[in-house]
């Protein structure tokens, strides 16, 4: 169907969004507005009653609409009649926008029932939705939310200069970067080569072939973006490393109600320049174990701690205990443990978020309840990736789906005792007889586009940005909440070695300014880490491991060493 220029231009595409967090930044300067004029020609671009207004800043809903137009599906959106899943999204366009998008699998809510139209996002959202736009698959492992700029760069839509100076500095996105991000888009390639999405848009009939060329768009040169405190300095500005401050290490005895402990404390700024958070896990593969010595010389990290408690004795699988995010994709999940997750931009969150998987494909969706355990129910799903191997044994009766490539291949029933390969492009999801019997469930077809997205239950509290987090270890029990020590027990931790043991331990916690606070002891109890944690200053605390597993590396000397090998381990760079 060839759009119609009309419904191009009613409505007016605010193109700008700022980070998830608040983040107090300079108001941006006059900015050229050749760009703006460009795409305002090609009805992509409308500004507001008063201007281009852009230095103001957009959301998720805008960035949802932009997303349809640098498709050319502006008129499938908004003749979509299918339902819109969000509830806080008005009816009308804007209901239409982002059932569409949802059903399309282009994006997926805060939660099940919310989108937050009004919210403020990041520059990783909006060039995440300009690669997809420009026909990169992140569900297939084009790329990931995580490392969207880095992708941007490879393929010259951003310089790398730039792309530095927004991870490292933490700038919000302005309706001018919104813009001049879209310009650099639409003189990118497309993924498979075809064409620019310029190109594309002319072939659609978004506007004509001598349109695009009246605007340098078609038959130009690759304009690749350039962050706005780079222009005119004659060089890139060369990158920052992390402030002296940024982290910081003390070694003392502290005296606690219940007896003194001496303790090692490293305090991180994660939000200073240069410093980022990593999870990992040996081979980034359930199961696999090295000694601690060969994860320090490996990694490189400037702070190393052990992190999830897992399955450790003789026979045992090494499994992981709580959930487990390496570089913004999940390796384990399993709710109802204390997390501590931590975003690409430094900050650090705390909670027990209840996480579903969800694979969403058309206008159906499946939520699978866990990730790469190894429990399975007869009302259960999983969904099993890579990470767990090269295939899954079926414990129970039920229902399995392939997915390779970002398409549903294969689709059976099952029976306890049978063996499933996991595709090295892909996952499977395996379902229990009761939950396929639910009348909520839909079978999945083969074909079927999908996409995997991890998302929080409408129940969850923790406040997790799901989008945001790259990094995500767990642990228990928690120590300290909101500001006051917590003596509850979760399930599976209330044996003596966290009740009355005295043994060495390892803790993590959050200080009220944002600053994360690692520590190991020598030997405590339980209660001596709670109230050394909440002496330290800390509003939120959890135990990690501990006992033989207790470890702990800076700047690349081992200052407590495991008495085993470990799977999962917390890093720390600063330069």
């Amino acid at each position: 169907m060839t759009r119609c220029k009309n419904c191009m231009r009613t409505l007016a595409l605010a193109l700008t969004l700022v980070l998830s967090l608040s983040i107090s930044v300079p108001a941006r300067a006059a900015v050229d507005e050749t760009n703006a004029h460009r795409l305002n020609a090609l009805g992509l671009f409308l500004g507001t009653g008063s201007g281009y207004d852009l230095g103001g800043s957009a959301t998720r809903l805008h960035g949802i609409i932009m997303l349809t137009r640098m498709l050319g599906e502006e008129d499938a959106a908004l003749s979509f009649d299918g339902p819109c899943p969000f509830s806080d999204v008005a009816a009308g366009k804007s209901s239409a926008y982002t059932g569409y998008a949802f059903a399309q699998g282009y994006t997926t809510g805060v939660s099940a029932t919310t989108f937050q139209p009004n919210g403020a996002l990041s520059f990783k959202h909006y060039v995440t939705f300009l690669l997809r736009a420009l026909g990169y698959d992140d569900g297939a492992g084009d790329f990931t939310f995580a490392a969207s700029l880095d992708k941007a760069v490879e393929i010259g839509m951003m310089t790398r200069a730039s792309a530095d100076c927004i991870l490292q500095k933490q700038y919000a996105l302005y309706r001018g970067d919104l813009v001049d991000l879209s310009v650099s888009a639409l003189t990118t390639s497309l993924a498979d080569g075809s064409a620019t999405l310029a190109e594309s848009l002319a072939k659609k009939g978004v506007f004509t072939w001598e349109e695009g060329r009246a605007q340098g768009l078609i038959g130009g040169g690759q304009e690749s973006y350039v962050h706005s405190s780079l222009r005119n300095t004659g060089a890139p500005k060369p990158e920052q490393s992390a402030s002296s401050g940024a982290v910081s290490r003390v070694t003392k005895t502290y005296a606690l109600p219940s007896g003194s402990v001496s303790a090692d404390v490293i305090t991180v700024d994660t939000s200073a320049p240069g410093v980022s958070v990593r999870a990992a896990m040996v081979n980034q593969k359930l199961g696999a174990s090295a000694p601690f010595s060969s994860i320090v010389s490996a990694s490189g990290a400037d702070v190393i701690v052990n992190a999830n408690f897992f399955a450790a004795y003789s026979g045992q699988d090494k499994f992981p205990v709580g959930h487990v995010m390496a570089d913004g994709t999940f390796l384990y999940g399993v709710s109802g443990l204390t997390s501590f997750g931590f975003t690409g931009f430094g900050a650090v969150y705390v909670g027990r978020p209840a996480v579903f998987f969800y694979v969403r494909g058309g206008r159906n969706s499946w939520a699978c309840y866990e990730m790469n355990s190894k429990t399975q129910g007869s009302d259960l799903s999983v969904v099993y990736t890579p990470a767990f191997g090269g295939s899954v044994p079926i414990k129970i009766d039920g229902t399995a789906a392939t997915v390779a490539g970002g398409v549903i291949t294969d689709v059976r029933a099952v029976a306890a005792g049978e063996t499933v390969a996991i595709p090295a492009n892909g996952y499977v999801m395996v379902f229990g007889s009761d939950f396929t019997s639910t009348a909520w469930y839909r079978e999945p077809a083969v074909g079927t586009s999908v996409t995997l997205t991890p998302g929080l239950t409408d129940s969850d509290t923790s406040g997790f940005p799901m989008e945001e987090i790259t990094a995500m270890v767990s642990g228990g029990p928690r120590l300290v909440e909101n500001g006051a020590i917590c003596t509850t027990l979760e399930p599976g931790f209330q044996e003596a070695r966290f009740t009355s043991a005295v043994t060495s331990r390892t803790a993590l916690g959050k200080l009220a300014d944002g600053k994360l606070v690692i520590v190991s002891t020598g030997s405590a109890s339980i209660q001596q880490l709670r109230e050394l944690m909440l002496q330290l200053g800390c509003v939120e605390a959890v135990n990690l491991d501990g006992g033989g597993s207790t470890a702990l590396a800076y700047q690349g000397k081992l200052i407590r060493s495991p008495g085993r090998e470990l799977t999962t381990t917390l890093q720390i760079f600063a330069h």
